[in-house]
């Protein structure tokens, strides 16, 4: 996947998790090179966020926490937190990077691109004619029963700058950020 170029203005990272392992790997790879970092997980060298229903700065928040699931499904399993957070996230004129995970498997959503694709073409109108990069990866097997190759194609097909793991799509994340500044 090739960086795009962000318009000015555009600056921070924003990391939607559907759990707590990827956002902390994320976390973990992020404060390296981007320094201040706020999230609902706590991670050293991290500032645990005000209000996780807003981000600041360079946030990346675990979707699968308590805070977002009380009374609701898991994201894994229903995505319309996600969806919401993704279109909010795209709205913001300065952010530069959504980066999000898709994890496939039994007990998760049975067609995970279709349920994001609507918010994704949302967020890739932007707010003033520029939008952020859209970057994740795909967690899952050529054995998962949404079937992994459909679920890739669906998500490039819908603007998603697609990495191999969670580690690569962190790093071309945050190339994109430093890239912006």
């Amino acid at each position: 996947a090739q960086a795009p170029k962000i318009n000015g203005g555009r600056k921070y990272l924003r990391g939607l998790y559907s759990g707590g392992t990827f956002c902390y790997e994320a976390l973990s790879l992020l404060a390296e090179s981007l320094g201040s970092m706020r999230s609902n997980t706590a991670f050293p060298s991290t500032s645990l966020i005000n209000d996780p229903w807003n981000s600041e700065g360079h946030t990346v928040l675990d979707l699968g926490d308590d805070i977002f699931t009380r009374g609701r499904p898991h994201p894994m399993i229903d995505h319309r937190l996600r969806n919401e957070r993704i279109v909010q996230e795209a709205a913001d004129p300065q952010t530069a990077v959504v980066l999000i995970d898709v994890v496939l498997g039994c007990g998760a959503h049975e067609d995970p691109a279709a349920a994001m694709a609507p918010a994704l073409a949302e967020a890739q109108q932007g707010n003033g004619g520029s939008a952020p990069a859209l970057v994740g990866f795909v967690c899952g097997t050529d054995g998962d029963p949404q079937g992994l190759a459909r679920q890739k194609a669906a998500l490039r097909e819908a603007g998603v700058l697609l990495a191999n793991s969670n580690a690569e799509a962190v790093r071309l994340a945050a190339s994109i950020v430093e890239a912006a500044a």
